[in-house]
């Protein structure tokens, strides 16, 4: 060991304050015995594997309440102003005060705790990061942009502004160029179209920024490469927080934890409130990924619906199944096993119900029958 490795670790051991290396989860990678002493422990006095276990950071209105610190960190790769978070009921210190740094290359966060007060009559500090997106632009049914200061609606979301905003918030994963832009909204307008992409994309920056100062540049529709994108460090938008959760609570399904896995499929299904941009019902462009977007709402109902079962909970199954069947309106196993469910619970009209419906919805599509009875079912 060199003597530079000796003194980091020797500073590491005995620095009075706490120092805690997270990755861009908040899952803990270490902390030195100052954080451990200070908070850095978990009710049943054991180290935490995730930061938020230490902090009562979670809560309505709290200053993590809109986003976890390390990701805001990693993705701004830069250090966050120092905050106050109160610690848990029953810690050494009722609260401490944090510094958050990424240390880049995918090393993790570093967390540094100073002790303090959680009756410090010192304001909070309240730096824009704190307070959550510029702008929330919720696009999972009806399209609703929100800034700050309150909704910014009215008929541009439905001209050609806001056409370009959702076509944006559709390729939000990457940069667009003009021409494509202009290809996918306006088809046949040919070369023409090139300068109006450019005229409505300075229209779009006013509508999302009215005070913003002549040739400022935009803090949300942002120019790369000659191209155009969402920052995604300055807008929220729901379809991204919905994915997250969803994706996390399948995951969690497949690793068998199934209290994780119904907490993050519920959290992303109350957050899908309809398909993608559904005010853009005929927009090729929005197919796609209105596609994704809803197979992977349609997998988290019918793991929903799979883990209420499992757990004999009828209720939770019912509404699950209930759900699935609106994705799947013409699924004769899903509309089967919801039908089989209500019966056992002793709903049977509106077992009746459902089935009769059903069985119209197939006639007039497809003009056929379900395959199966009321009566075949409850002879099972």
């Amino acid at each position: 060991m060199g003597i530079s490795t000796q003194i980091a670790s020797t500073v590491y051991d005995q620095l009075p304050y706490g120092l805690v290396v997270v990755d861009e989860r908040g899952s803990v990678l270490s902390a030195n015995p100052a954080a451990i002493e200070m908070a850095w422990r978990s009710a049943d006095g054991q180290p935490p594997t995730a930061c938020h276990e230490m902090f009562a950071c979670r809560v309505q209105g709290g200053p993590c309440h809109q986003s976890c610190l390390a990701q805001r960190a990693a993705q701004n790769g830069m250090s966050l102003p120092e905050i106050r978070i109160d610690t848990r009921p029953g810690s050494p210190v009722s609260a401490v005060w944090l510094t958050t740094t990424p240390l880049g290359l995918g090393s993790g966060v570093l967390m540094h705790l100073r002790p303090g007060d959680a009756r410090d009559r010192r304001r909070r500090s309240e730096p824009h990061w704190i307070k959550g997106p510029e702008l929330t632009i919720k696009a999972l049914g009806r399209i609703r942009v929100d800034s700050r200061e309150g909704p910014l609606g009215g008929n541009w979301l439905q001209q050609r502004p806001g056409q370009i905003l959702k076509y944006l918030i559709c390729e939000r994963d990457r940069v667009v160029q003009a021409e494509e832009i202009a290809e996918a909204l306006w088809p046949f307008s040919g070369r023409a179209a090139l300068s109006s992409v450019r005229h409505f994309i300075h229209a779009l920056r006013d509508k999302l920024e009215p005070g913003r100062l002549p040739r400022a540049p935009s803090p949300f529709v942002v120019t790369v490469r000659g191209g155009y994108a969402i920052n995604r460090r300055s807008v929220r938008i729901d379809a991204d927080t919905f994915t997250e959760a969803a994706r996390g609570g399948l995951d969690a399904a497949e690793r068998g934890e199934d209290g994780v896995a119904a907490e993050l499929l519920e959290l992303a299904m109350s957050l899908y409130r309809g398909d993608l941009l559904e005010d853009e019902p005929y927009a090729e462009w929005a197919m796609a990924e209105r596609d994704r977007l809803r197979e992977l709402a349609t997998n988290s109902v019918r793991t929903l619906a799979r883990l209420a079962l499992a757990r004999s909970d009828r209720d939770a199954a019912v509404k699950q199944l209930g759900r699935l069947a609106e994705f799947e309106p013409f699924d004769s196993d899903v509309h089967r096993e919801l039908l089989r469910v209500l019966l056992a619970a002793g709903r049977r009209s509106e077992a009746r119900r459902r089935y009769s419906t059903f069985r119209a919805r197939l006639a007039k599509e497809f003009e056929t029958e379900p395959g199966f009875t009321l009566a075949d079912l409850m002879a099972h």
